[in-house]
């Protein structure tokens, strides 16, 4: 998540009559050193706010890892900076790519130095569907168990990931209802 204030607006200002919800977006996929999808998320305030929001979607490029330590009884997770890096390299980028183009300064206001690398939208991974389930989502080693979220994805779709999440759902759930309740 990333942010712009002081935009130049072309219609009046940003948050003047905008929803909270992305309706555009910037497809930057074709770059080689810079690959990224880009929603634009306003921040309505019913005034000119001058600040834009965006939701970036990277390709991951190191993946974490969750690993239990039966002996310790505890459960580590293996995430840091470094699996984050070429984001903020992207962000920067995307940020003095538009800055450039219409006026603006990184989003000191809303994020640390203009980038909420804490934020996370539409997490993808971690029970990944054909690996830790079978192809419907039931959990291996488990007959009654199932997984039917966007953790069945092991990585990065392109965009915001709903569609895909709800199909993968209704495909997981359709088999659900047939080899369980509607088997004759």
């Amino acid at each position: 998540m990333t942010g712009r204030n002081w935009v130049k607006a072309f219609s009046g200002g940003t948050g003047i009559q905008q929803s909270t919800i992305p309706v555009g977006g910037i497809d930057h996929w074709e770059d080689q050193k810079h690959p990224f999808y880009v929603e634009i998320a306003p921040l309505p305030m019913g005034m000119n706010v001058a600040t834009s929001l965006y939701l970036m979607v990277n390709k991951l490029e190191k993946f974490g890892e969750v690993t239990y330590d039966l002996k310790e009884k505890k459960l580590d997770l293996n995430w840091n900076e470094s699996h984050t890096a070429h984001m903020k390299d992207n962000a920067k980028y995307f940020l003095r790519k538009m800055n450039r183009a219409n006026g603006g300064t990184r989003s000191h206001l809303l994020f640390h130095n203009g980038f909420g690398a804490d934020v996370c939208y539409h997490p993808l991974g971690g029970i990944v569907l054909g690996k830790a389930t079978d192809q419907f989502g039931r959990l291996n080693g488990h007959e009654n168990l199932y997984v039917i979220d966007g953790s069945l994805i092991p990585g990065t779709i392109g965009v915001n990931p709903i569609v895909t999440i709800t199909a993968i759902a209704e495909y997981c759930m359709d088999n659900l209802m047939k080899s369980n309740f509607l088997s004759p």
